[in-house]
């Protein structure tokens, strides 16, 4: 499995890849129409493995399950997925929940799931509430829910690795890319031309329809903010490939929104 760490640029990369120590990234792409394009829109999970504890950030989508599966149990090597954290109630997100609940029996749901009751009422035994500021416990290595400052649904969490300093953020930073062989695995700074703000529209327009109603000047501002306060190295979004310049890409998903406004 090649990891993003490698001093190198790849001309072709394949999925699942090692994010950081003990991170893994999956995705399951969706080609999507822009025009005369085709474009692969991700919809990515990430699985962290601690010292006691695994946890596994978002679920893709329901179609790429057989493959997941498989790719789930070569990461792990043997261990077992101790927590399941959809980041929100929709199916990029949860959608592979009830595979999951059966393969790994042991597994707890956790989020805000105040409405999990409706999807999976047959696990209400294995549900865990956690708020912003929460933390679990992976022994050499903590994951903290923190706001979903670019949000979805009311109740999206995101979570912030402090060790390897990812910020794993659900629908914020998304961008398409072209449907080019190899290029769904690479990172921000490895594809072959640099992310726009236009690369930004299609998933804004669909996952975040309303940037095109409201000014996102104070949303923005509290994303600089956490990064600010926060260190961050690396961005771990669900519908886009993995940012390794998070600043750089900030500023492009900054005039995304604004792009979406203006076009409203």
């Amino acid at each position: 499995m090649q990891s993003v760490e490698s001093a190198a640029r790849p001309t072709k990369v394949s999925l699942p890849r090692k994010v950081a120590s003990g991170t893994f990234w999956f995705s399951t792409c969706l080609e999507v129409q822009d025009g005369g394009r085709v474009l692969h829109s991700h919809n990515s999970c990430f699985l962290v493995v601690g010292s006691k504890a695994a946890v596994l950030i978002d679920t893709a989508m329901p179609f790429g399950w057989p493959r997941l599966r498989e790719e789930f149990a070569e990461a792990l090597g043997g261990r077992k997925i101790d927590y399941l954290f959809p980041t929100h109630p929709e199916s990029p997100h949860m959608g592979n929940l009830a595979p999951l609940l059966v393969q790994y029996p042991e597994a707890v749901i956790v989020g805000d799931l105040r409405n999990y009751h409706l999807y999976h009422p047959e696990a209400l035994h294995r549900c865990r509430d956690v708020a912003v500021g929460d933390v679990l416990d992976l022994g050499d290595r903590t994951l903290k829910f923190v706001p979903a400052i670019v949000h979805d649904l009311p109740n999206s969490l995101w979570a912030y690795d402090e060790k390897n300093r990812i910020l794993f953020v659900s629908d914020a930073y998304p961008y398409t890319h072209d449907h080019e062989d190899g290029q769904c695995g690479m990172t921000s700074e490895e594809l072959p031309a640099p992310i726009r703000p236009e690369d930004t529209a299609t998933v804004i327009s669909r996952a975040l329809a309303w940037a095109r109603h409201l000014d996102a000047g104070d949303i923005v501002e509290r994303l600089w903010r956490f990064l600010d306060e926060n260190p961050v190295d690396i961005v771990c979004p669900a519908h886009g490939g993995v940012i390794t310049n998070p600043r750089e890409i900030t500023a492009v998903f900054e005039r995304g929104l604004a792009n979406a406004r203006r076009r409203a």
